[in-house]
């Protein structure tokens, strides 16, 4: 077995924990008279060709012998496991830094959790946390953060001679590719690798030396990143050469250009706003970058991230303060302008800010009725139309004029959306039968041609309809469906849901569930700075007041503060479990919790993201996958997510 991993990520103290191993250094390679069933050879990398020699040799002649080596680079002989290390967990490096921190003063006060964000960027490597103890106590914790100019400050010497090293020993291409992607903060995917020059077989050079690692990406693939000491000696280089404007040219023309093609539509693609959020980190430092010399590009990224977190429910006062600050920037392009006054619409209508929303969507209109972008025409009428809504004005004749519009189209996706949105207003102007009516040619339009998000919400609308009908089983399958075709982690949508699920619970006398979904779903919102819709509040609050007043206060207090603490995945696997209908249907007899553990499958996560989704251990996850397989006979997760996509589109 060869540890593998940067300098200083513990290796050899890792290799040290073995006990009776004979050890050898890989400098002289003599071996003792008496080698014993366990050799350890440290520090491998700068004799790699001799160490594997050796290695192949004592196995040859000695079958039963078991080696550990340590090495930045695997030996690639025969047999050979790799273990590559990574920096400790956010937990243990933070502990383990206020351990240090405390053993050089042990009356200064310091917590894990104020270390935290030093840990995040010290990448939790064992040696870098060792030094940063005696700063923090001379600094304190943010005078220690704001000092370090480069992950390098704090390296131990041997770190920068080491990257010397692996400077030496790579290929010229294989080191301007990683000059080049020293620009790229956080994970980043193969596609950002290539547009900066850094091909498949570059990467897997960079992650054999240990420069590169993988690591789970936002939108639950594996990405890569450097680590910070390499991805600053990296950048010192860039800088050294001249190469560091090029090198941010050659990203910003890649994301502008899977950006800017887009802005015309109605709706962002859901793919491309998957992509921008896992990709925030190398977006936000070109913005940065872009801002700094005035370039009208840096709208282009900034709507199109903004964008992209509101409609998937993320970062809403970040996408906010993203549009505001391009705006004085774009002054002499007004399509540019519509398009951040768009998004500013949208952010005040998330966060309950019904006048300034007003505000925004008619500046916005004035703007595109003098583009020829009728599909953005339509998008800002919508947006407005939903804003007079939440005023308690009558909304219908912009929902009709954008309606119109898509039809002239012909975009069935956009249809469903403003036939459910069309719906809404005629629900909460009291137009039961409208609402019915516009369902009727809504609800199949969206199973066809919406993503599973979109569909969700004009599922709910459903429900919503038929419980002001007073039907509440169909009201219940309506919002078990939403639960079960959208992302369980979609913060603005699953609360909508799930109180839905809870209405339906207080219908039944079920007041203790009910409540706990209730407070669930409203600390969800708190933390994200949204509010509901004003008529879904009112019916929130009407259904409330009931369960409250079913209760006694004791445990009515007590479901509410276990509600407040329940994680948004764990509260969809709550809702599901408390509905009737979840278990009527069957769902090939999964759990909520396995029917979860299906729906992350099927969005491609692997059984560590999955874990750390649910705030469990990868091995029950691993007990629940094998649940599920037994349960519907299959075994690859591309016919258990072929069996999920399938289910949830049947369901009625």
């Amino acid at each position: 077995m060869t540890i593998t991993g940067p300098a200083g990520v513990g290796k050899t103290r890792l290799a040290a924990e073995l006990t009776g191993a004979v050890r050898v250094d890989p400098s002289t390679v003599e071996l003792p008279a008496e080698l014993g069933d366990l050799l350890v050879l440290d520090g491998c990398e700068d004799r790699l060709g001799a160490c594997a020699a050796l290695v192949t040799q004592l196995l040859r002649e000695r079958p039963g012998l078991r080696v550990v080596a340590t090495s930045r680079v695997a030996l690639g002989v025969e047999g050979e496991q790799v273990l590559p290390l990574r920096g400790l967990s956010p937990a243990d490096a933070a502990q383990l830094l206020v351990e240090r921190i405390h053993l050089l003063d042990p009356f200064l006060t310091v917590a894990p959790a104020d270390v935290t964000e030093l840990c995040r960027v010290l990448e939790g490597v064992p040696a870098t946390l060792e030094l940063a103890a005696p700063r923090v106590r001379l600094l304190g914790v943010t005078g220690a953060a704001e000092g370090l100019a480069t992950a390098l400050d704090l390296a131990p010497g041997k770190v920068r001679a080491d990257l010397e090293s692996d400077h030496r020993r790579l290929s010229p291409a294989e080191r301007e590719a990683w000059h080049r992607l020293s620009v790229l903060p956080g994970p980043f995917d193969p596609e950002l690798a290539a547009a900066l020059g850094a091909g498949p077989e570059v990467l897997e050079r960079l992650v054999a030396v240990s420069l590169l690692v993988p690591e789970p990406a936002a939108d639950g693939t594996t990405g890569l990143r450097l680590w910070a000491a390499a991805r600053a000696f990296g950048r010192e280089a860039l800088e050294a050469e001249g190469g560091t404007d090029a090198a941010f040219e050659l990203l910003t023309a890649h994301l502008v250009a899977q950006v800017e093609p887009h802005l015309p539509a109605f709706l962002l693609p859901d793919g491309l706003c998957r992509r921008l959020v896992a990709r925030a980190e190398p977006v936000l430092a070109v913005i940065r970058r872009l801002t700094g010399r005035g370039d009208a590009r840096l709208a282009v990224l900034a709507c199109g991230l903004a964008r992209s977190w509101l409609a998937l429910g993320r970062n809403l006062a970040d996408s906010e303060r993203l549009l505001r600050e391009a705006l004085p920037h774009v002054a002499d392009r007004p399509d540019l302008t519509a398009s951040l006054l768009a998004g500013l619409c949208k952010a005040a209508h998330r966060a309950g800010r019904y006048a300034e929303q007003l505000r925004f969507g008619e500046a916005a209109l004035a703007l595109e009725s003098t583009l020829d972008r009728p599909a953005r025409v339509a998008s800002v009428l919508d947006l407005l139309a939903a804003g007079l809504r939440a005023s308690g004005a009558d909304a219908a004749a912009r929902y009709h004029e954008a309606l119109a519009i898509a039809r002239g189209l012909a975009d069935p996706a956009v249809i469903s959306l403003l036939l459910n949105d069309l719906a809404w207003g005629a629900l909460e102007s009291g137009d039961l039968d409208g609402a019915r009516e516009v369902l009727a040619e809504g609800l199949p339009l969206a199973r066809t041609h919406a993503t599973p998000g979109r569909l969700a919400s004009v599922l709910h609308t459903a429900g919503a309809v038929a419980l002001a009908a007073g039907d509440h089983a169909t009201a219940e399958a309506r919002f078990v469906e939403a639960l079960l075709v959208t992302n369980p982690t979609d913060g603005l949508k699953v609360p909508y849901f799930t109180e839905g699920v809870a209405v339906v619970l207080t219908t039944r006398g079920e007041h203790e569930r009910a409540l706990s979904l209730f407070a669930c779903a409203d600390a969800v919102r708190r933390s994200l700075g949204a509010v509901a819709e004003p008529a879904w509040r009112r019916r929130v609050r009407d259904a409330l007041d009931t369960a409250t007043a079913g209760l006694d206060p004791r445990r009515a207090r007590a479901a509410t503060r276990a509600g407040a603490r329940v994680s948004l995945v764990a509260a969809v696997a709550h809702a599901l479990d408390a509905s009737a209908h979840f278990h009527a249907t069957g769902h090939g007899g999964l759990t909520p919790q396995e029917h979860t553990v299906a729906a992350l499958v099927t969005d491609g996560l692997t059984n560590q993201q999955i874990a750390r989704r649910l705030g469990i251990a990868p091995r029950t996850v691993a007990t629940h996958l094998e649940r599920i397989r037994a349960k519907l006979g299959v075994r690859p997760r591309s016919a258990l997510a072929a069996w999920f996509t399938r289910t949830t589109a049947e369901t009625d």
